[in-house]
């Protein structure tokens, strides 16, 4: 007897591992396609080989978007399901997050990697997919974290291509490159004591974006700054938007658009103690964003006009598509 549940114990084993492999490859034929930005952590793995550790832009997500209060306990493993928008060329991006299952859309099943409280500390939910490890050829783990740059580099995004399955299971086909690179220095930092050192309590700093292919590319630079936008970063405690928004009846024109060469960059710089860039919360007054709490944070975001709204452009067919974010920092000019 013992032996005969011994024999069915293990049969059991592989047929499990044999319908988790079905299933894998059912996805990978069958699944719908898509594109989901990413970061890697670290490269390599010495006991597996060459890997790549994915963090995704919808691994954090902020508490704005859960579906409980901020004070609802989330247990390790449990269950919640990540409705996702088509942003441009293929590329998702978070639309909602539900504890039922979506009867329609494109969604991800992720699960909670630990037991979590919403909001604790100011720190957004962390959510696992299982698409979390990316294994490549034996020393190409470290050709790819060389590409992405490092924190004072141009930073190329990687873009992961996901087969997805009707149940939200989904499974890693390969990967692809961000055209657009973008970096983020700090030109001018607020003073750490600003009663003795009086001056801007805000940073000033520098963005770069760069044409990381080999083909012309360009980008649609509307007055005022109003390609750009400044949001609230995934950990800060509160949500933040602009006072002033001078951007809501510019149009592009052809002398709005740049056309980058391979390779090429452009800088641009924000100078946050401008009223341009002023923050309001709920229920409190603008305020200059150096001013904040150390665990308000912040992004720019490059977000051309909608492709529509640029068609009648000398140069539409060259115009990239889609939105890219800095790196977050804060304020005062400390980048994460």
């Amino acid at each position: 007897m013992r032996k005969t549940f011994i024999v069915l114990a293990v049969l059991m084993q592989i047929l499990v591992l044999v319908y988790m492999a079905g299933e894998r490859e059912y996805i990978l034929r069958n699944g719908k396609i898509i594109y989901l930005r990413t970061a890697p952590i670290d490269p390599r793995d010495l006991f597996r080989g060459d890997y790549v550790r994915l963090n995704y832009e919808i691994s954090s997500i902020p508490a704005g978007n859960l579906p409980r209060g901020d004070a609802a306990k989330m247990t390790k493993g449990e269950k919640v399901y990540v409705n996702l928008k088509e942003s441009s060329n293929g590329l998702y991006e978070l639309d909602r997050i539900s504890e039922s299952k979506p009867r329609e859309g494109i969604y991800l099943v992720g699960r909670s990697p630990y037991d979590y409280w919403y909001q604790r500390f100011g720190h957004p939910l962390m959510l696992n997919y299982g698409i979390e490890a990316y294994f490549v050829q034996q020393g190409r783990g470290r050709e790819i974290e060389q590409r992405l740059g490092s924190r004072n580099q141009i930073q190329i995004p990687l873009e992961m291509q996901i087969a997805v399955g009707r149940n939200g299971k989904s499974v890693i086909k390969g990967h692809r490159w961000s055209p657009v690179g973008i970096g983020l220095r700090v030109l001018r930092s607020a003073p750490a004591t600003p009663q003795l050192q009086p001056g801007p309590v805000s940073a000033k700093v520098a963005l770069t974006l760069a044409n990381a292919s080999d083909a012309p590319l360009a980008l649609v630079v509307l007055p005022d700054d109003c390609s750009f936008t400044l949001e609230t970063a995934q950990s800060a405690q509160k949500e933040w938007v602009l006072v002033n928004n001078p951007c809501e009846s510019f149009q592009p024109v052809d002398s709005d658009v740049l056309v980058l060469q391979p390779r090429e960059e452009k800088i641009f710089e924000f100078d946050f103690s401008d009223e341009r860039w002023f923050v309001q919360a709920q229920n409190t007054p603008p305020a200059e964003i150096g001013t904040l709490d150390w665990s308000e944070r912040f992004r720019l975001i490059y977000r051309p006009p909608a492709e529509l709204a640029c068609r009648h452009l000398d140069d539409s067919d060259l115009i990239w598509q889609g939105y890219l974010p800095s790196r977050a920092f804060h304020g005062r000019g400390r980048i994460d």
